[in-house]
């Protein structure tokens, strides 16, 4: 892992805020300045760097316009656009004698943030003979097992398996969305990996275990010197339909033709899901709690028709089975009913989610895909809801955006925000799909665009990009080794003040604001692998 070059913070920050990386020669091009940074000045002034010439030269002038108020913000910003602008080069922006941090305009210039990223999940793999080879205990059976691989799930050590099936998920999409953008990195390989070690947490009679981690999180210390027992958390029905979901509609990249091609995986993926699902059809909803003596993380889920939903639509994509499709639509209808719930408007009625609690997103993107191969699978009227509740759904992100000082799309600011914005860009990206509307694409773009510096705190929120990102992250290996490694999309704002760092340090900012590039600082500064597999969907659908 190669030392980070901490000289890029050398440069006096502005509050000009631009995408660090840069844009594509088509892209929507905004740059964000605060009020207090304008001033009286009504003009912002793109400059072309040069190497020959004597001075960098001004090769556009825009208006500045007021920025709408939101309190996600704290108000006072103004924007200006320069989309007009489609020459590649190396540019920066100026404000009167303020000047931006550095980018690019090229049609290549997100090639390599979507390479770093991808290879985080390289970087994350747990085992191959280095770290927790040792044999698990299975909690209060007395039973042992022996549970290989997998990719340590963020800033600790755990393997779960809600976190793995999301992540899977997202970069299958992305793949089959946009194979082009991944000539350069193994993605089937690196997804295989996953899965295999996936496979291996399911029980006998078809039930997948919840986790696996030690009984308590470690020190900062290497993966490869945490020595602590392992232990298999109890089953849960949020692991068995999310696991049976996801390897239902992964067998099928093994099963086609291509440098994948494993027949016998396939089929083992696809016997694996058929089976947790015949447990899920026999048995009640099994919530997952921590057992007492377990503090690693929870994720826990209340709610597991999401779940159930999305096991059952990918068994019918890969079966042709109706019996899933009607069992899958008995929750979708019953979800519908729920009563509204103003503060967490996830929970309120049928949506689409991509988070891992809320992964109904997935099930009905699957539906979609077999819809595409046949019309006469679905119902007409089935394919008219689905269509309409998505763009209904993403237009009311849509709205948000354009509310928004930095085109955020959500008003809830909380743990991973950076992660969720990605969850919910997915949605506009669906609806893209449907309607081709090219707003609810650049509403997705604006997402990426906040992520890589269009924010109040000049952040490149990827480790190593950008000229100015997170140098310190909540991530075991980094603090253990005093090297920061890339690709890592850090969670973000986090409104809610819930690790003691944000307490202390953060309290009265905005809730944009509410972030600390500190190693303390869990709830804003932690990595996840769900959080980078939502970034690289995004990033992808955008290149």
């Amino acid at each position: 892992m190669p030392d980070f070059d901490y000289k890029r913070y050398r440069m006096k920050e502005s509050e000009i805020f631009i995408n660090q990386i840069g844009y594509q020669l088509h892209d929507s091009k905004t740059v964000f300045i605060s009020a207090a940074e304008k001033g009286e000045i009504k003009e912002f002034s793109v400059c072309k760097k040069s190497d020959k010439a004597a001075t960098d030269e001004t090769i556009f002038t825009g208006e500045l316009l007021a920025a709408p108020y939101d309190e996600e913000s704290g108000g006072g910003y103004f924007t200006g656009d320069f989309s007009s602008l489609q020459t590649a080069g190396d540019y920066y922006i100026t404000v009167g004698s303020k000047r931006s941090f550095d980018f690019k305009i090229s049609d290549d210039v997100y090639d390599g943030v979507a390479l770093s990223t991808l290879k985080y999940f390289t970087d994350s793999r747990c085992g191959q003979g280095i770290c927790h080879t040792g044999i698990a205990e299975v909690y209060g059976s007395g039973e042992k097992k022996n549970v290989q691989g997998g990719w340590h799930d963020a800033g600790d050590y755990g393997r779960y398996v809600v976190a793995g099936a999301k992540t899977v998920m997202d970069l299958l999409l992305a793949y089959k969305k946009c194979p082009k953008h991944f000539r350069k990195f193994d993605l089937l390989g690196e997804v295989r990996f996953e899965l295999e070690w996936m496979l291996q947490m399911q029980r006998e009679d078809g039930a997948v275990y919840h986790k696996i981690s030690c009984y308590h999180f470690c020190p900062f210390i290497m993966p490869q010197d945490e020595k602590d027992q392992l232990v298999l958390s109890p089953v849960s029905t949020a692991a068995t339909a999310d696991f049976a979901g996801c390897l239902a509609y992964a067998a099928g990249f093994f099963q086609d033709a291509g440098p994948a091609q494993d027949e016998a995986f396939a089929k083992a993926l696809l016997d694996a899901a058929v089976k947790a699902q015949n447990y899920l059809f026999s048995h009640d909803d099994e919530l997952y709690i921590n057992p007492p003596e377990i503090t690693t993380g929870g994720y826990g889920d209340r709610d597991v028709r999401d779940e159930r939903y999305f096991a059952l639509c990918s068994l019918f994509a890969a079966t042709g089975e109706k019996n899933y499709l009607n069992q899958a639509l008995k929750y979708r209808e019953d979800k519908k009913h729920d009563k509204p719930d103003p503060k967490h408007p996830w929970n309120s009625g049928w949506q689409e989610g991509f988070g891992w609690p809320f992964v109904s997103g997935y099930g009905t993107e699957i539906l979609l895909e077999v819809a595409a191969k046949d019309e006469a699978a679905l119902s007409a009227d089935l394919i008219a809801e689905i269509h309409s509740g998505i763009i209904a759904q993403a237009e009311r992100y849509l709205e948000t955006v354009n509310a928004s000082a930095f085109r955020y799309c959500t008003k809830f600011v909380m743990w991973g925000s950076n992660g969720a914005i990605c969850d919910l860009a997915h949605v506009l990206l669906m609806a893209y799909d449907l309607t081709g509307r090219e707003d609810f694409k650049k509403a997705a773009k604006a997402q990426i665009d906040y992520i890589l510096g269009c924010n109040p705190l000049n952040y490149c929120y990827i480790t190593g990009e950008g000229t100015k990102s997170p140098v310190n992250p909540h991530h075991r290996p980094t603090g253990a080794s005093k090297k920061v490694y890339p690709g890592m999309l850090a969670g973000g704002p986090c409104s809610g003040l819930i690790d003691a760092y944000a307490k202390q340090n953060l309290a009265g900012q905005p809730p944009l604001k509410c972030y600390a590039d500190a190693t303390p600082s869990y709830s804003t500064n932690e990595v996840a692998i769900y959080w980078n597999s939502a970034f690289v969907y995004v990033l992808s659908r955008i290149m």
